[in-house]
């Protein structure tokens, strides 16, 4: 594989088992689901939204020195040092973790060394997911593709994983940032998923490149 060195085989391991034991049963019961959906794929996001009975204002913010821009809600925080090394306590943690006041909804970025062009996208992204299918213990398998909105090509992988008497959902997402990968994941409890999963979608095809932001910051 590649593009895949062994900090973004890393880096894939620690944002999908967050610090929790994994539950080998798990895998006994549940059966790996490989079929796409044919729905729209993502929510529309809109500024006010209701999640749970709970009412949050998505904006866009950017990250990475403004070299991006994603919508999230506007009460997601900066998960403090302290709160990063206990839950990514590999040192190939994300570069930046915004997360939840409960601290179970997580958004990561983490910009990567690994070379990549707009072109190699499509086999980066088959290699990402044979990586996730052979190095953790899904539960169940959503799909891999490579989509495009109106800024730039993102390749991702959903999936399940089981950890310590729950599941997680997990997308997992990139693109090219400056010639190189960039590494993004969402990930939530199996609780929350039927409402976070078309959100987090919907957040994903929001990623924009910030080329025009940066060439135009004064130095």
């Amino acid at each position: 594989m590649e593009h895949l060195d062994k900090k973004i085989v890393s880096l894939l391991h620690t944002v999908t088992t967050e610090n929790a034991e994994n539950n080998p049963s798990s895998t006994e019961v549940e059966a790996l689901s490989h079929a796409h959906e044919k729905e729209p794929f993502g929510q529309p996001l809109q500024t006010l939204m209701q999640l749970n009975g709970e009412s949050l204002v998505f904006a866009q913010r950017y990250v990475l020195d403004e070299r991006i821009s994603i919508t999230m809600p506007k009460s997601f925080r900066d998960m403090p040092i302290h709160e990063q090394r206990l839950k990514y306590p590999s040192h190939h943690r994300p570069d930046f973790i915004f997360t939840n006041e409960a601290g179970t909804i997580n958004l990561t970025f983490k910009h990567t060394e690994s070379p990549l062009q707009t072109e190699e996208l499509e086999n980066f992204t088959d290699e990402m997911a044979q990586v996730v299918k052979q190095t953790q213990k899904l539960t169940e398998w959503f799909g891999h593709e490579v989509l495009e909105n109106e800024e730039c090509r993102i390749g991702y992988c959903e999936f399940m994983t089981p950890v310590w008497n729950a599941r997680v959902y997990n997308l997992s997402f990139f693109t090219v940032l400056e010639e190189r990968a960039l590494m993004c994941t969402f990930n939530c409890t199996d609780e929350e998923m039927a409402t976070w999963q078309p959100v987090a979608r919907g957040m994903l095809l929001t990623l924009k490149i910030e080329s025009d932001r940066k060439e135009n910051k004064p130095l």
